[in-house]
């Protein structure tokens, strides 16, 4: 009977240090885990994210008018399927001042003069310049190039994303018709969805090369571009349920839409800097081991 007792006793304690590993396990795991969320924000407080993304929707503000008129003056006889892209309920909240934007943007584009072009093709170019002088900081650039030349890059990229832009736009309407003819429903939604997110990849692809002061591969930034686009998806669609149960209009009266509009850049900047943060670490950047940009 002894016997018994201690035979069935073993099996008993080995699920119990079963257990107790299986737990370990999970506890070990969890704290892996708020490890790498917490270095992961430690790195974005270093690199200052929450000042650089106010930074650049102020000059993204100041400069989307005129980059707007450009791209209207360039491609407006091209009839992209702007309507289509805002009609989207991501832009909902946001449609607004998008097609007040636009629409403003076609009436300068009549009645502008060569000086009035002159001075907003400058000012397009402020938000770009910007943006490369956040990328030095955010890379820990030290040498700083000359402002001639940072103006110069971002006069040429300024042009670079315009064509982009319709070519993006093109290829998103080519795809919705293509799409149409497969699906219906909930599922052409949704798949429209994934191709507008897969298009603009490649937009987020070209500011990372860019923002980057020191010449790079896809690869070397491909992980910090698919951040960017997936935390975009997941900030789209809370940002969506918030306006859906708050009042914004009770709150800040007739700026609501002015403010939804600045909360909804500031949330798009936060996740961009973070991308490009996290391309910062991945790769040990400096002037002695990696070739600088000519621009």
């Amino acid at each position: 009977m002894k016997n018994t007792e201690k035979r069935s006793a073993k099996p008993t304690d080995a699920g119990t240090a079963e257990n107790a590993e299986q737990s370990n396990n999970k506890n070990g795991g969890v704290k892996a885990a708020v490890k790498f969320i917490r270095n992961k924000y430690d790195l974005l407080a270093r690199k200052r994210y929450s000042t650089l993304a106010g930074t650049f929707v102020y000059f993204f503000v100041m400069s989307v008018m005129p980059f707007s008129v450009w791209l209207t003056l360039l491609f407006g006889r091209m009839n992209l399927p702007v309507e289509r892209v805002l009609e989207m309920p991501v832009f909902a909240s946001v449609e607004g001042i998008l097609n007040y934007i636009r629409g403003e943007a076609l009436l300068a584009r009549k009645g502008s003069s060569a000086v009035l072009l002159f001075t907003s093709l400058y000012s397009a170019t402020s938000f770009f310049y910007h943006l490369r002088r956040g990328g030095e900081i955010i890379y820990g650039y030290a040498r700083k190039k000359s402002g001639w030349r940072v103006r110069i890059s971002a006069l040429l990229f300024s042009f670079a994303v315009m064509a982009a832009a319709a070519l993006l736009l093109a290829a998103y309407a080519g795809g919705a018709f293509f799409l149409s003819r497969l699906f219906s429903g909930k599922v052409l939604f949704a798949a429209n969805y994934v191709l507008l997110l897969s298009l603009s990849f490649f937009l987020v692809l070209m500011l990372n090369a860019y923002v980057c002061p020191y010449k790079t591969k896809p690869r070397e930034i491909v992980k910090g571009t698919l951040f960017t686009v997936a935390a975009w998806a997941a900030a789209l669609a809370g940002f969506a349920v918030y306006l859906k149960f708050g009042n914004t209009g009770r709150l800040y009266g007739a700026i609501s839409a002015a403010f939804v509009f600045l909360l909804w850049l500031y949330v798009l900047m936060v996740c961009f800097v973070a991308g490009v943060a996290f391309n910062s670490a991945e790769k040990s950047f400096s002037a002695e081991i990696t070739e600088e940009k000519t621009l």
